[in-house]
């Protein structure tokens, strides 16, 4: 245990210092990178994708992945719009529908994984163009505007001036999930079933429950995303983020969380979120194009994970078996 503490320690000390390093090239190459007004813009934009990365996380603990969470989001959202949308007598359901829907569709792909035994990846695919389909009947195409004053004001709100709220937000969900799996039964049952799900089931491990809990939270979660890009934007659409979902698998492969299941930790993913924001608003500010950022993050994406497969220093798994073999 000592030896994976160690090494996860390492990873994530080599995680931070690379993000201190990209802010500090950004702000040589481009100074208008440290400006008050670019730092506040990124405390309002992280949190988005943060959240739908943090979604991600005890899924692929789990040997799984939620491809839906972007859809779950957006339809989230669209949900919320419509009931605000049909007057302030109705407008203060609109938050808990939206987190309802969340749960609604993350248990959906709990099920799916654990009583019809489908691959995650395909099951959440599926559901990712159902739940996509239904948001597209919701609003049969346009996008919903004209959503309260009052909502999209607390959305863009600043804790005395200085802190967005979805920042906040973010390191609520980042703290609460960080205790959730490390600090309970269920952390620690997520981590041995992701490990070893045969192993688990002969600990007493209830597979079906837990994978069922596990998505709904990541469905939970995804719906907190869903309404902070409703407030920021003020609409709702069916196919926003699109491009969110290459971003948050990647921010979960640097963040050393392992594809097989059974490792992954929550610093990990907020210090990889934040390397990938520090990266997102510099190719921004140097002036590339959306395109070009796509194509960056596709090839990050593939040359991280072909390092980790190479050498094995990407992934504090693998370190901690080769040391654990070798001892």
């Amino acid at each position: 245990m000592d030896v994976r503490q160690d090494t996860t320690a390492s990873y994530l000390r080599s995680l931070a210092v690379l993000a201190v390093l990209i802010f500090a090239l950004l702000g040589v190459l481009s100074p208008s990178f440290l400006t008050a007004s670019n730092l506040n813009s990124m405390g309002f934009q992280f949190p988005e994708f943060g959240l739908l990365a943090l979604a991600v996380l005890p899924t692929m603990i789990s040997g799984g992945i939620d491809l839906s969470v972007v859809a779950t989001a957006n339809l989230a959202s669209i949900v919320a719009a419509v009931i605000m949308k049909a007057g302030p007598e109705t407008a203060w359901l609109a938050i808990p529908a939206a987190l309802a829907v969340g749960l609604a569709c993350g248990a959906l792909n709990g099920f799916l994984v654990a009583y019809l035994r489908l691959p995650p990846i395909l099951a959440t695919l599926g559901t990712m163009q159902l739940f996509s389909g239904i948001g597209i009947v919701i609003t049969r195409g346009p996008a919903i505007t004209g959503l309260p004053g009052w909502y999209t004001a607390f959305g863009n709100w600043s804790i005395g001036g200085i802190l967005p709220l979805p920042l906040v937000l973010f390191a609520l969900v980042a703290i609460g999930l960080s205790i959730l799996l490390r600090r309970t039964p269920v952390g620690l049952r997520l981590r041995l079933f992701g490990a070893n799900p045969v192993a688990a089931g002969f600990a007493g491990i209830r597979e079906r429950g837990l994978l069922i809990r596990i998505y709904a939270i990541a469905g939970f979660i995804a719906a907190l995303a869903g309404l902070v890009v409703l407030a920021r934007v003020n609409s709702a659409n069916a196919d926003y983020g699109s491009s969110y979902l290459l971003l948050v698998i990647l921010i979960n492969i640097l963040a050393g969380v392992s594809p097989a299941g059974g490792f992954g930790t929550v610093t990990g993913v907020v210090l990889a979120v934040i390397c990938l924001q520090f990266i997102s608003s510099g190719l921004n500010i140097l002036s590339f194009s959306a395109f070009s950022r796509d194509l960056f993050f596709g090839g990050l994406l593939v040359a991280v994970m072909s390092l980790r497969v190479a050498a094995g220093t990407f992934s504090p798994a693998v370190l901690f078996q080769r040391k654990a073999k070798s001892s």
